[in-house]
């Protein structure tokens, strides 16, 4: 089902190192890890008796993962720096990393620069443009997609020149706009996408009594808050400030349009988690009321309670043509009653072990619940265990009806027998002792002559059972008798007829 290729160079010829079908080109172990934060990864092991195990080198090897059943690439990337091993029984294999071909933006620095729009393609088409004219021509990226906006507010943007493409966008757009980015690999190069959310609906549920095997929750509350501090942009440096790096400038602050107040609170939340502060940094907002505004849409609308599930199932697109695969980005409806669940839920960790596809996993969540949610998860939760416990009892109300009625059955039963054993006791007075033992001695002596009579019949047994093999013996050895009786006379008779014939005057 799995097919894994390597090529020396980005555009070389593909060679397999682990097929798909049952032949010896195997890898020892393999594991795809995919995040929809980070770059995907594959581990493996390769074995010394592959012809590829020394020709796997870091940066320029290239390695891909197909399922061949599905027709689809489900990794694509380079070689890191491998590793030898060596056992004390003398066995080698080889460990290696491979990173995904999204890596390709860290091997670029962006240079200082600063735009003064709204526009995020423009601004991500800047950064892909300093990316292509450091990198190798394999390496050089058309920007795809880009549906991710910024509000109107935001006019100023600015990219630092001490780091990485890759670094760069997460710091100045992913971590500021939200947004996911995904490098594709088409017939005519590499194409960079910017999206709110890159992945799409599945047909495929994932349910109980049907396809899933083993379900974890894990609720954390720990990062809510209910007052936020907003900060803006820098002051402007001056004085002594402008020489000395070990001055910081202040942070703009809502002071001077909240009363005086640099915070903001949620009294709601206050009642619910007490006075808990929360820091917000917008590096682009240069105006108080436009920072306070900011600030009060995050404590309103926040949603920091993290609800997780780690979840192990069958792919049903292995066995079922018309079913959509597992794939990270993905939303799927879970459905567990048992464990109050039944909602879409999205795959942002997936796991994929080639070699034993059954140890694969999906990690759904982070979702991140608000107040409200969190709240309504847990009385889901109670009610769940309520009606569980309400089940519980019906059935220990009806095990202690049929053990009450087994109770009453073996009570009456005893009563029955207790009536039996004084009517017993009645009829044997009423018989009397005497002679019942009378009856009993009669019967007494009747079976000692009968056992009597049972010894002689098997002394009997035994008499006749030795004449009958002695007479045997004495048959047979009757027989061998006239058998020997039998052939002297024959050729006694044999000699007569020969003397008795003319022609032959007598024996010779």
């Amino acid at each position: 089902m799995y097919r894994v290729t390597v090529r020396q160079g980005f555009n070389g010829d593909e060679h397999t190192i682990n097929s798909e079908f049952n032949n010896d080109t195997k890898l020892l172990t393999g594991k795809i890890t995919k995040d929809v934060d980070s770059i995907d990864s594959f581990q493996f092991s390769i074995s010394p008796k592959s012809p590829y195990y020394n020709s796997l080198t870091g940066l320029t090897t290239f390695i891909k993962v197909t399922n061949t059943k599905l027709n689809k690439v489900l990794f694509e990337g380079r070689v890191l720096p491998t590793t030898d091993s060596m056992e004390s029984s003398g066995i080698f294999d080889k460990e290696v990393t491979c990173e995904g071909i999204l890596a390709f933006l860290h091997d670029s620095v962006q240079d200082y620069y600063a735009l003064s729009n709204n526009d995020l393609r423009a601004f991500l088409q800047h950064m892909i443009d300093v990316h292509n004219k450091q990198v190798d021509d394999y390496k050089k990226i058309k920007l795809g997609v880009v549906t991710v906006t910024s509000p109107s507010d935001n006019v100023y943007k600015s990219i630092d020149d001490a780091k990485t493409t890759y670094e760069t966008i997460q710091e100045k757009l992913i971590d500021k706009y939200g947004g996911e980015i995904r490098l594709r690999h088409e017939t005519d190069g590499l194409y960079l996408d910017y999206m709110p959310v890159i992945g799409s609906r599945s047909n495929q549920d994932i349910r109980l009594t049907s396809n899933l095997v083993s379900l974890k929750r894990t609720i954390d509350p720990s990062a809510m808050y209910s007052i936020i501090k907003p900060l803006g942009a820098r002051a402007e440096s001056t004085g002594e400030a402008e020489t000395n790096s070990e001055i910081s400038q202040p942070r703009l602050t809502i002071e001077t349009v909240n009363n005086g107040s640099p915070f903001l609170y949620s009294q709601k939340l206050i009642d619910k988690i007490g006075r808990v502060v929360h820091v917000e940094t917008w590096d682009d907002v240069k105006t108080a009321s436009i920072l306070k505004s900011k600030g009060q849409q995050t404590l309103d609308s926040q949603k920091e309670i993290k609800e997780q599930f780690q979840i192990t199932a069958v792919d049903l697109s292995m066995i079922h043509k018309d079913v959509d695969d597992f794939d990270c980005g993905n939303y799927h409806r879970v459905i567990n009653p048992l464990q109050a669940i039944n909602e879409d839920l999205r795959i942002v960790g997936q796991s994929i072990d080639i070699c034993s596809p059954g140890n694969s996993t999906l990690s759904i969540g982070d979702k991140l619940l608000s107040q409200e949610q969190y709240e309504l998860t847990l009385r889901k939760q109670q009610e769940q265990k309520f009606q569980q416990t309400q089940v519980k009892m019906d059935q220990l109300a009806a095990e202690n009806i049929k053990v009450s009625q087994q109770s009453q059955e073996a009570i009456n039963t005893a009563n029955a027998m207790k009536e039996t054993v004084a009517k017993l006791e009645t009829d044997f007075n009423n018989a009397g002792i005497a002679s019942v033992k009378t009856d009993i001695t009669t019967i007494k002596n009747q079976l000692d002559a009968l056992g009597v009579n049972i010894g002689e019949i098997g002394t009997s047994v035994v008499d006749l059972q030795t004449f009958k093999t002695d007479q045997l013996a004495i048959n047979t050895a009757q027989t061998k008798t006239n058998e020997a009786q039998t052939a002297t006379n024959e050729d006694l008779l044999r000699r007569i007829e020969i003397l008795e014939q003319p022609e032959t005057g007598g024996l010779e």
